[in-house]
């Protein structure tokens, strides 16, 4: 009896701790060698619903896309490292990159 309480207690502590936060940005190929980048945002979000949320941004805003990937890295800068890469390595390669100022927040936000 004493180790179901105590385990049940556990499972309390941790369900009411709050997740730790992933600092992502998104992007998706487009046509004609275009990639587009969001801007970098904070989230506890599970990565598809992230991926989701931005693919919809983009067929609302009727731009033709592959499927979605919002890459995580652990802290702010680690992030901008990432995302400074990416943007360097497509425009090396030939890509037009399309930077849109979107995350999850400001697409929920704007909504009606």
């Amino acid at each position: 009896m004493r180790v179901l309480f105590l385990g049940a207690a556990a499972a309390l502590v941790l369900t009411a701790a709050p997740a730790a936060a992933d600092w992502r940005y998104c992007l998706a190929r487009g046509p004609a060698r275009t990639v587009y980048l969001s801007a970098p945002f904070s989230t506890v979000a599970a990565m598809p619903s992230l991926d989701a949320a931005f693919g919809r941004m983009l067929d609302r805003t009727h731009r033709t896309h592959d499927p979605v990937q919002c890459p995580r890295a652990e802290d702010a800068g680690a992030l901008r490292a990432m995302r400074l890469t990416a943007l360097r390595y497509n425009r090396e390669d030939g890509q037009t990159v399309v930077e849109l100022d979107w995350t999850p927040d400001r697409d929920a936000a704007g909504r009606p």
